[in-house]
């Protein structure tokens, strides 16, 4: 049986801050710089979750605009895990623009990434969970119990 990764975990995985050569013509971040972004993160959390060296995106869904985002603001990328098959993982992104000086968040972009764990071939491969994420899923089926 492949252990389970604990699905009620919000990683925050990365900040940027948007740049004037980031925006388009509507005086905004550009919606295709946005999905880049948040397919490189979906990226980065699964290999920070496995021993696994390489993923493949295979599906983006419901990727939701709630916000423009302008230029100067600083973006956060939120990361949870909230499905798991024996080669690929379901990744639910939230992003949020984050103000450090009221410490206030908004919401502005989300969308669920299905990552496949690939050989060097590109092939699938199984994901080899890190020890921390298996204990972390078996402590959130005893609190569940």
């Amino acid at each position: 049986m492949v252990p389970e990764p604990c699905c009620t975990r919000d990683m925050l995985i990365s900040r940027e801050m948007v740049l004037d050569q980031d925006i388009g013509l509507n005086a905004a971040l550009f919606g295709g710089d946005m999905m880049a972004r948040m397919d490189k993160v979906a990226g980065i959390a699964a290999s920070l979750l496995s021993r696994n060296r390489r993923f493949l995106t295979v599906k983006v869904s419901e990727l939701l605009f709630h916000s423009p985002v302008r230029a100067g603001e600083i973006i956060e990328f939120h990361v949870a895990v909230v499905r798991q098959g024996r080669t690929s993982l379901t990744l639910q992104l939230e992003v949020q623009v984050y103000e450090p000086v009221t410490d206030r968040r908004r919401d502005v972009t989300s969308g669920e990434f299905v990552m496949v764990a690939v050989d060097e071939a590109l092939r699938p491969e199984p994901i080899l969970w890190k020890p921390d994420m298996v204990q972390a899923a078996a402590e959130a089926r005893q609190r569940q119990a």
